[in-house]
């Protein structure tokens, strides 16, 4: 979810998933615990669903909206980028080199909540199209969300794992 993204480049220049893991925009995570904030809950779906659609249009703004200032980004190889307008940079120079994706989607797999932070588990693919055909790559992610004090949630970090 929500959290943006989340695949990586690999070395022919595949557009990555970034920043905020993403939810499909019908669904939440399939596992909420009980207490969970509805204004978690909430951002999770409007962030989410605000990056598929932002990473068909190479919407950089958008997919970095979510973010705390100092965020960190973490991609498949182990590469941190930090704060908001470095992952926002990252994604213009991503979809400099390869272009919008064809068709994003997320499953937020589980939610868990300790305090002012929230962790959200799930998987992502990207569709893009490569020489002429259309090629999907998955990816896992972990993104912790984090309260703010006006009590609304942004991504705080947000990591990409590459598929099992």
């Amino acid at each position: 979810m929500t959290k943006r993204a989340f695949l990586g480049f690999c070395a022919a220049g595949a557009l990555a998933f970034a920043g905020s893991t993403v939810i499909i925009a019908s669904e939440g995570p399939r596992v909420v615990p009980a207490r969970a904030d509805p204004g978690l809950l909430a951002a999770l779906k409007k962030a989410n669903s605000d990056f598929e659609i932002a990473m068909t249009k190479s919407d950089t703004a958008t997919i970095a909206e979510p973010y705390t200032a100092d965020a960190v980004f973490v991609s498949p190889d182990g590469t941190a980028t930090k704060g908001r307008s470095a992952i926002e940079q990252l994604y213009r120079d991503r979809f400099a080199k390869s272009g919008p994706a064809l068709e994003t989607k997320i499953v937020s797999e589980e939610l868990m909540l300790d305090g002012d932070l929230a962790y959200e588990r799930g998987r992502g693919s990207i569709t893009r199209l490569v020489e002429g055909k259309r090629v999907t790559d998955w990816a896992r992610f972990l993104t912790v969300w984090q309260r703010q004090p006006d009590g609304t949630w942004r991504i705080f970090r947000n990591v990409v794992l590459p598929a099992r």
